[in-house]
């Protein structure tokens, strides 16, 4: 079984790209960024200044972003990749207005594919690879949204790790999938038969790269959650899950589980907060406690279940369950637990308990939004 012989988890965007900043300037190889949203701002501008760095000290610098999240910032972020020769690879690319972009690979094919299903599928996940032996994972995409360097009590709550061992090669063949799938349009479905480990669940890295992994993923979800004793923490920035995740939770609460869910209060997508008010309210009715997060926008994606951490970029919803690309880091020692456990309770003092404090009466026009939300949730 792949493991991690070293984890560093961080629950703010200051400590994190601190620390990823460092490993920049410290890698000698090789540099792969995978990331669905690269805004240009202030932070960003810091790390492309190191990364064109590395590439003039003969480290290969790739960069994929997504053609959805990164829409807007990808036009100026190819024209600094091209000056300073860093790779920028785009994963489902959309149409631009400007001719100039044609230069982008297999851009000509747009026109004739549909482009529109391309934008539903989008790379969600948020991976950085050094030298191939340390990798950062979680929910952080490159903006200073997550800096409260650079936005001060606004900075978003986020968890990230920074992670070293065998199951790093995971990630490796993760990314350079992603990687081909951006340059050969047919080639997937030759790439996807690559192997993966005949016990990908047990593994410290979970993905859902093919059908088949998407499944897998989502039914042991289910399974450890059914079969949970102790208790499950959830901490998710998105919460729209199907019928069997609401049943698995509400079986471990009357097993005598301790099932708790916590979500934003102010939210990055409040269309998305609309369309979860029902589930929400019903799980208060069953007596599962709901947090919502008050001091800044939650965007972490985190559970606890049992003894056992996963810390990634899935949130329970449609998106990561249909549609999106994702990775999940999956932790068994004490030590991570016993970081992510003081975190929890750090986060829920942070917060509003929803199950003494009952979701305030609607009027007619919010119930009506909510419903057309919920309706629309398979998008969201």
């Amino acid at each position: 079984m792949d493991s991690w012989s070293d984890v560093k988890l961080f629950h703010n965007g200051d400590a994190y790209f601190e620390s990823l900043i460092q490993d920049i300037q410290n890698a000698k190889e090789s540099i792969t960024i995978e990331s669905y949203i690269f805004d240009l701002d202030k932070l960003t501008e810091n790390i492309l200044k190191e990364l064109s760095h590395a590439v003039k000290r003969g480290v290969s610098v790739k960069l994929i972003l997504d053609g959805f999240g990164s829409y807007y910032s990808i036009p100026p972020v190819l024209r600094y990749c091209q000056q300073h020769g860093i790779e920028l690879r785009v994963f489902h690319i959309m149409p631009y207005p400007s001719s100039w972009l044609h230069r982008l690979p297999a851009f000509e094919t747009i026109s004739k594919a549909s482009w529109w299903r391309r934008m539903n599928r989008r790379n969600h996940r948020k991976v950085i690879i050094f030298d191939e032996k340390t990798a950062y994972l979680g929910s952080l995409n490159f903006a200073q949204v997550h800096c409260a360097k650079y936005v001060g009590n606004k900075a978003w709550r986020d968890t990230g790790v920074r992670v070293q061992g065998p199951a790093v090669r995971q990630l490796v063949i993760a990314t350079q999938i992603t990687y081909l799938r951006t340059i050969y349009k047919g080639f997937l479905s030759w790439i996807s038969r690559w192997r993966v480990p005949s016990s990908p669940l047990s593994s410290a890295v979970q993905l859902n790269t093919t059908q088949k992994m998407r499944k897998h993923l989502y039914r042991d979800m289910l399974r450890k959650i059914s079969h949970s004793k102790n208790r499950v923490y959830i901490t998710t920035a998105y919460f729209l899950p199907k019928r069997s995740v609401m049943r698995v939770l509400m079986l471990a609460k009357e097993r005598g589980a301790d099932v708790r869910l916590l979500i934003p209060g102010k939210s990055d997508v409040p269309f998305s907060k609309w369309a979860s008010f029902f589930l929400v309210r019903f799980l208060i009715q069953k007596g599962i406690p709901v947090f919502e997060y008050q001091k800044s926008i939650l965007h972490a994606k985190t559970m606890i279940i049992d003894d056992e951490v996963y810390v990634g970029s899935f949130n329970l919803n449609y998106r990561s369950l249909f549609h999106d690309l994702e990775v999940i880091a999956h932790f068994k020692d004490q030590g991570t637990l016993n970081n992510m456990l003081t975190q929890w309770n750090e986060d829920c003092g942070n917060s509003l308990n929803l199950a003494e404090n009952r979701l305030g009466a609607s009027s007619w026009f919010f119930r009506v939004l909510y419903k057309i939300a919920f309706r629309l949730r398979y998008m969201l």
